[in-house]
């Protein structure tokens, strides 16, 4: 697999963060949790496991 693709794949992967952060959020009003502090940790964290399929894809791609 060329490095091009590599970089696409993962690039792909990051821009779909935007797409899980808002799947995340209706999901912590309803266990309950309090807004803003929850947007605070999605934001950061709604990026890693997109990342994590990706290195996966990317792997078993390679493999």
């Amino acid at each position: 697999m060329s490095a091009h693709r590599r970089w696409m794949i993962r690039s792909f992967a990051l821009t779909l963060s935007a797409v899980t952060l808002r799947l995340y959020l209706p999901l912590t009003s309803l266990i309950g949790l309090d807004f803003a502090i929850s947007y605070r940790v999605i934001a950061w964290a709604c990026w890693l496991p997109n990342l994590v399929v990706a290195e996966f894809f990317i792997g078993a791609a390679d493999a």
